[in-house]
């Protein structure tokens, strides 16, 4: 074999081989339409571990939140990131009875608008929860009136905050929100003795099925309930819905 020819085979093999090479490589991702950087998607399921209660933990910088009741298991999530922030971190550990669930941002991560970070997560119904939010920027949807849920605390630095705790209240229940600027509507369910306070920095106050006294709003309950719910709600928040249906 001449030396073109020898050439030539070892041009195409090296060519072919890096082809091959970056087909095996390539990330289960794809490319924005609007050219914003790669974004990426990941599916996460945890097992209960045998936990009677658990603390859940979540943590975010920027994007769009949604919590719902529905996984078999603890929990079930699925994750829309921009690669270059990182792959959301899902931590969970189990001492004696009690499980603590952490799902956080990496700690690289800077807040500004993010809306490619997408995160919805099932949690389990009838496990008894601790919840705490805390969302540095964007919106956040929990659906949570069918989990078994003793306390709520949500931090919202700035955007909307939608709460829907109707359903079938499991207990006793302590909501407190406290936010920075935006928009917070929570709903509550009638069956359920409701007590909601407001204080700090707080714009308007829309309430519905709830009556004033003081500075207190609260409700007549639909039939005989052993549960009630009390709301607390501080901070600059501008704008307050308050629905008991």
């Amino acid at each position: 074999m001449n030396r073109a020819k020898f050439q030539t085979r070892l041009q195409t093999g090296a060519l072919l081989a890096g082809t091959a090479a970056l087909a095996l490589y390539a990330p289960a991702c794809y490319v924005s339409s609007e050219g914003s950087g790669i974004v990426e998607r990941d599916s996460r399921t945890v097992d209960l571990k045998g936990a009677k209660s658990v603390q859940v933990q979540i943590d975010m910088a920027a994007g769009e939140l949604v919590m719902r009741g529905g996984a078999a298991q603890l929990m079930d999530a699925d994750f829309r990131y921009r690669a270059r922030d990182g792959k959301p971190e899902v931590q969970y550990d189990v001492s004696g009875s009690r499980g603590t669930l952490t799902v956080r941002q990496p700690s690289h991560h800077t807040i500004g608008n993010n809306d490619k970070n997408q995160w919805e997560l099932r949690l389990n119904e009838d496990v008894p929860m601790d919840i705490n939010v805390k969302l540095g920027a964007g919106e956040g949807r929990l659906e949570l009136g069918n989990t078994a849920l003793h306390n709520l605390d949500i931090e919202v630095g700035a955007g909307e905050m939608k709460v829907d705790l109707t359903g079938h209240p499991h207990g006793n229940m302590d909501v407190r929100v406290r936010g920075g600027v935006g928009e917070a509507t929570i709903r509550l369910p009638r069956r359920a003795r409701v007590d909601v306070e407001a204080h700090g920095g707080i714009g308007d106050i829309s309430a519905r099925g709830l009556t004033k006294r003081g500075d207190r709003w609260v409700n007549d309950p639909s039939g005989e309930t052993d549960a009630t719910i009390h709301v607390s709600v501080n901070g600059g928040i501008g704008q307050i819905n308050l629905i008991c249906e």
